[in-house]
């Protein structure tokens, strides 16, 4: 009899641009299933094989060439984002697409939708910080039920070569977890940027919560194993009008507490510089409260003790005394699992 693999959600827990795609890329190995919804509006950015990837639609599991690659119901895919990222992840793994699943009944994110949203010059982005690249309109499309207005995946596929791609994914993943492999599901943006769960309207169109993420895969909540839910030392917020955030801060404080100038984060969708904030208690318990997490990873630790940076070596971080510090007073000692010690390093500490 086989046993039943795990099924693990990533999820960010503040508001979105955690380092998900770093800690996803560190465990690629452990799963053999790799799942994301969401939509191409999140970017995950990786370092692998000597080189930066920026995915907003494929798994950042697709650097292990064993991982069945899935790309869920409730997706929304932009054919073109999709069409560029397959033919970047071909130049290390010509045969990629033999281990590529999309739904058939994932939306598709036309581009007429960025265009009625507008971008980072719409009124979406200058009402509430949205990346404008037209998700929300494009998901009211989808609940009108009007075929003329927005199309599924099977309805194009032929059109870029992938009608052989397409596939019922909800059984297919159940079944591969029944069969014993063990499932990532990589969720996109955080849970304070919820539809019900943050501070409305200044929020993403979905729950971004783990109970949301599994529901558009199409995943039974008791198939759940674990929760990962990776929050950073100091959270971020895209560039704009897009919502309170406690303890705001500047680039230019950071740099000074650290001790050497840090060069403003841009966001992976809008390239704008993003708003930072001190550590939030407040809004770490509510996504606790939402998620329940088994695991936690920490991210952007060099921000709290910058010899940290690049670090590989679990030693480092337990004697880390400033990093300590903040553990301690935000209550996290022992309970972190992974900490982000750079773009490219992730140290697992047990």
């Amino acid at each position: 009899m086989n046993r039943r693999g795990r099924m693990t959600v990533l999820v960010g827990g503040q508001y979105g641009s955690e380092g998900k795609g770093a800690i996803a890329a560190h465990v690629a190995d452990d799963y053999g299933v790799h799942v994301r919804v969401g939509s191409p509006n999140a970017g995950h950015t990786i370092y692998w094989n000597g080189e930066r990837h920026v995915m907003q639609t494929i798994p950042c599991g697709w650097i292990n060439p064993r991982a069945k690659i899935v790309i869920g119901r409730g997706a929304l895919v932009n054919m073109r984002l999709l069409m560029q990222e397959l033919e970047h992840i071909e130049q290390y793994y010509p045969s990629f697409r033999d281990r590529l699943f999309i739904d058939a009944h994932a939306g598709v994110l036309d581009e007429r939708f960025h265009e009625q949203e507008g971008g980072t010059e719409g009124e979406m982005h200058r009402r509430i910080g949205s990346t404008g690249e037209g998700v929300g309109i494009a998901r009211m499309a989808r609940i009108a039920r009007d075929p003329e207005q927005f199309r599924l995946f099977w309805s194009v596929a032929d059109e870029y070569g992938l009608s052989d791609r397409m596939f019922d994914t909800p059984a297919l993943v159940a079944a591969w977890q029944d069969f014993g492999e063990d499932v990532l599901i990589e969720g996109t943006q955080g849970s304070g940027l919820s539809l019900y769960h943050s501070c409305w309207p200044y929020c993403t169109s979905v729950d971004t919560n783990a109970a949301g993420i599994i529901a558009e895969v199409g995943v039974a909540p008791s198939r759940v194993t674990d929760v990962l839910m990776v929050c950073r030392t100091y959270p971020i917020r895209v560039a704009g009008n897009s919502g309170p955030m406690r303890g705001e801060i500047t680039w230019e404080e950071l740099s000074e507490r650290v001790g050497h100038e840090i060069v403003p984060e841009r966001t992976t969708v809008t390239h704008k510089v993003r708003r930072i904030a001190e550590w939030s208690d407040t809004l770490f318990a509510k996504s606790c409260v939402l998620n329940a997490p088994t695991e936690i990873a920490l991210t952007f630790c060099d921000y709290v003790d910058p010899d940290l940076y690049g670090r590989t070596d679990d030693t480092d971080i337990r004697m880390s005394k400033s990093l300590t510090v903040f553990l301690e007073r935000h209550g996290l000692i022992g309970k972190v699992r992974y900490f982000g010690t750079g773009p490219e390093t992730v140290v697992e500490v047990v």
